[in-house]
């Protein structure tokens, strides 16, 4: 494990490890607080659950930048239809069940980035046709670790409004 792997593994674990541990703090009435996200109204729980699912498929993204594999377009177009179709289709997720999937999603995640060596971390790629090349640990910084700050600030904030204190 290289430092820098070491240092994105955990920055990653623990913003993983405090959307968790507000989730875990939330009541069955929090849970359900619904919140703008992306433009929508959705409950802390949705919210919660699409983070878990998307903790795997941006893992894939990383992957394939380090390993010097092609790397699909992300369709950015295309992600407000697919969380509408992840809301659809799981409205109301199990608060227990989420909160595991987040920790085990996050463990095997956590062990993916602190396995890549700097050669790994400073491979570079383009995500979509005519962006800017980014290195693999650009990618962790802004994708996984990123896209779980972005929503742990959504939920926190709905938590806040809704008279928690976290």
């Amino acid at each position: 494990m290289t430092a820098r792997a070491e240092s994105l593994a955990q920055a990653f674990a623990a913003a993983n490890d405090e959307l968790i541990g507000l989730l875990e703090r939330a009541g069955p009435e929090k849970w359900r607080e619904r919140t703008p996200d992306d433009g929508e109204l959705r409950p802390v729980g949705v919210i919660a659950h699409h983070v878990a699912e998307a903790h795997l498929r941006i893992a894939r993204r990383v992957e394939a930048f380090a390993r010097g594999e092609p790397v699909a377009a992300r369709h950015p177009e295309l992600f407000d239809d697919r969380n509408a179709r992840e809301a659809q289709e799981h409205p109301d997720p199990d608060q227990r069940a989420t909160i595991e999937r987040l920790e085990h999603t996050g463990a095997t995640i956590f062990s993916m980035i602190a396995g890549l060596s700097d050669a790994e971390l400073d491979r570079t790629s383009s995500e979509d046709p005519g962006a800017p090349a980014l290195t693999t640990a650009e990618v962790i910084e802004l994708r996984q670790i990123g896209h779980v700050r972005s929503h742990l600030a959504t939920i926190r904030a709905a938590l806040r409004a809704a008279g928690s204190p976290d």
